[in-house]
């Protein structure tokens, strides 16, 4: 039988909270006038090491999910697609409007970026002109894969945050294969992996057509990373202690900043076992003080809302702030805005979107399963 109560990771779902911070702060940068010297460079390079460690996350997490409630491939489909479309689309219907918005407001010549103003302009155009395409690619979630030769910005469309949720769906329609090869067909493990490097060498060299890694072949390293540390994942992993010795590692490749994603996740990996073990020393204390405090957690329950409905809000802000305003909106002007009402629309969010979603997949993976039963018993019955 399934087990439909999988053990959750504190750790991860307090770093799924910074993440989606991080994110959110990367944008902010982005599309206000902050300038200041080293700082917003910092702050825009955040963003996509914020999301490659995510998709290592997901990874484990969809691994994880895979093999404690062993599902049967239909239900689970239904429950991912249920867990994630919906907000999808509602931030996309708005985003429709808010890329409108920002395009008008970063056209303003007193903005300073005429580079980002012109990808914000190309990309509200290009909802317009392309709606119907951009429409059925976001609906088959396969829009952050689609080349830019095929689609114009049809990874940026409607919601720019979007496109790695386009990733996420094509990583779990495949997730149970992959899985099932590493479990049980071991002998597949070295073609699948060959393939897997084939046609990631074959996208990097020849271009994908798009900006961001939104393909599944050009993320399977750092899905790949998350799969292969549940593998690894035991109850005598949970006695070790080498948290110590990977946040030294860290630092020793603290000038590598190509390696940061794969540091962060190894520190947060290394550091699962904390919750089993008594007497922690004052690294692992402070591993659980920055991972599982409350605030951390809650962000981290909440991060899918933060996460799409974070650009919306901030394109809006800009907008109107330079609507009503005489000068452009400086960084602190809108992280204070912008942040309680992204907390207030995330909250909203996940009660009213999410959680609904995630209950009606449930009752149809519920009701699928209950039919495979009676389907296998009616066949089972013997005549007479």
């Amino acid at each position: 039988m399934p087990n439909e109560h999988a053990r959750k990771f504190l750790a991860i779902e307090g770093l799924r909270g910074w993440l989606a911070w991080a994110v959110v702060f990367s944008h902010l940068t982005y599309l206000s006038a902050f300038n200041a010297r080293g700082l917003s460079s910092f702050f825009r390079l955040i963003g996509l090491p914020s999301v490659i460690v995510f998709i290592i996350v997901s990874g484990f997490v969809v691994t994880h999910v895979i093999l404690e409630k062993r599902d049967a491939y239909g239900p689970y489909l239904i429950k991912r697609f249920a867990r994630i479309f919906p907000l999808l689309a509602v931030t996309c219907f708005i985003g429709f409007f808010s890329n409108d918005l920002l395009s008008l407001a970063l056209g303003d010549p007193r903005f300073g970026d005429p580079q980002f103003a012109k990808v914000a302009a190309d990309i509200a155009a290009s909802d317009h002109s392309h709606l119907s395409l951009h429409l059925l690619a976001h609906i088959l979630m396969l829009h952050g894969a689609v080349p830019n030769a095929v689609l114009m910005d049809s990874e940026y469309a409607f919601n720019m945050p979007a496109w790695s949720i386009s990733l996420e769906w094509q990583f779990y329609v495949l997730a149970p294969l992959i899985i099932f090869v590493l479990l049980d067909k071991r002998q597949f493990l070295i073609p699948l992996a060959l393939g897997v490097a084939a046609s990631e060498i074959a996208l990097r060299t020849l271009g994908s057509g798009t900006v961001q890694p939104g393909a599944l072949p050009l993320a399977a390293v750092y899905f790949a990373t998350g799969i292969l540390s549940r593998l690894a994942y035991s109850e005598k992993f949970e006695t070790y202690r080498g948290l110590s010795f990977t946040v030294a590692l860290a630092i020793v490749f603290f000038p590598f900043s190509q390696f940061w994603p794969f540091m962060i996740w190894l520190i947060v990996f290394f550091g699962l076992p904390i919750d089993r073990l008594s007497n922690p020393n004052h690294v692992e204390r402070f591993y659980k003080l920055v991972l599982q405090n409350r605030l951390a957690l809650y962000f981290g329950s909440r991060s899918y809302s933060i996460y799409l409905c974070h650009y919306p809000i901030i394109s809006i802000l800009v907008w109107l702030l330079l609507q009503y305003s005489s000068s452009l909106p400086n960084m602190l002007l809108l992280t204070c805005t912008s942040m309680p009402l992204i907390i207030l629309t995330s909250e909203l969010a996940h009660r009213w979107i999410e959680l609904p979603g995630i209950a009606v997949g449930k009752r149809i993976a519920l009701s699928m399963q209950v039919m495979r039963l009676r389907s296998a018993a009616n066949e089972t019955v013997v005549p007479g």
